[in-house]
């Protein structure tokens, strides 16, 4: 590949290749240490992709058991990690697909009115971005979804993640032409950077690493994605008395939003809680405050 079609390809003409830490970067606000963000994902998909094989010889292939964990995901699993971050005194970002928005709207209006932010996760967890075969189909959904969020919640939508994360090479720009301060497709870096989409400035806040995503750990249970999480916060957490650093736990709501697992996130957050020089933190402030002091530190240049 040549260093063009690299350049294209992994978006570097956006992104830079060797993310550094700002001069300025020697903490988070209040002199923190560390920035602990909670991004629930409340998701809908379409045509829910089979949990267990169909079987054989089934006239059709829409799986009622997997639509049932998407239900049990918005009228269970949401309420009761909104209620388990309440009780730590924390606000989330809540990553909402807009056809979420569009069949529960109260679901996300309850997300809202509790202080969450609200960003948008494109139309419909079924069709990931890739999937689109040009730039105005995404751009299509895209501004589909922005309005459905927009028209429940009654607020500009500035944050947003594709489903997957799975970008296209199409998605910075349009995340830049639609506005956005933030995405978080990217979960390359252990701190936040700036993408530049000619001369738009976007910050990248990251994804949970596979080490701190509910879908990428579930599968150890209860008990072993507790330990998962708290070895990783630990291990984050040490490092940070060297330069700061972020921490992330990612959780969907059909996964992490059932009784065990919610539990997880109680207990994650009792640990995290015990510590000092933790910042609890949403996506919009981490942007804004990445934006502001970078900006204030080249005015002084």
């Amino acid at each position: 590949m040549t260093d063009s079609h690299a350049q294209a390809s992994y978006q570097w003409e956006h992104r830079p290749r060797l993310p550094e830490r700002p001069a300025w970067f020697t903490s988070w606000p209040q002199g923190a240490r560390i920035a602990v963000n909670i991004t629930i994902l409340h998701e809908w998909e379409s045509v829910p992709r089979p949990v267990r094989p169909m079987p054989v010889g089934a006239a059709h292939h829409f799986d009622y058991l997997a639509l049932g964990q998407r239900e049990y995901g918005v009228r269970a699993g949401l309420p009761r990690l909104l209620d388990c971050v309440e009780r730590h005194g924390v606000s989330a970002t809540v990553i909402c697909n807009g056809l979420v928005a569009e069949l529960f709207p109260e679901s996300v209006q309850d997300a809202q009115r509790r202080g969450h932010e609200i960003a948008t996760h494109q139309w419909d967890q079924a069709v990931h971005p890739p999937v689109y075969a040009t730039k105005e189909i995404e751009l299509e959904a895209l501004d589909r979804a922005v309005s459905a969020l927009e028209r429940v919640t009654g607020e500009r939508t500035a944050g947003y993640m594709s489903q997957g994360p799975r970008p296209t090479i199409n998605t910075l720009e349009l995340v830049a032409e639609k506005g956005f301060m933030w995405t978080g497709d990217y979960a390359d870096s252990d701190f936040p950077y700036l993408i530049d989409v000619n001369g738009t400035k976007i910050v990248s806040v990251g994804y949970g690493m596979p080490a701190s995503v509910d879908w990428d750990i579930a599968s150890l249970g209860a008990r072993g994605t507790r330990d998962q999480l708290t070895a990783e916060f630990d291990a984050v957490y040490a490092e940070s008395s060297q330069h700061p650093m972020m921490f992330r736990y990612a959780i969907h709501t059909h996964i992490g939003g059932r009784p065990a697992m919610a539990k997880v996130l109680d207990d994650l957050l009792t640990h995290v809680g015990s510590h000092e020089g933790v910042w609890f933190c949403r996506n919009i402030e981490m942007a804004t405050f990445w934006l502001e002091r970078q900006a204030a530190w080249e005015q002084r240049q």
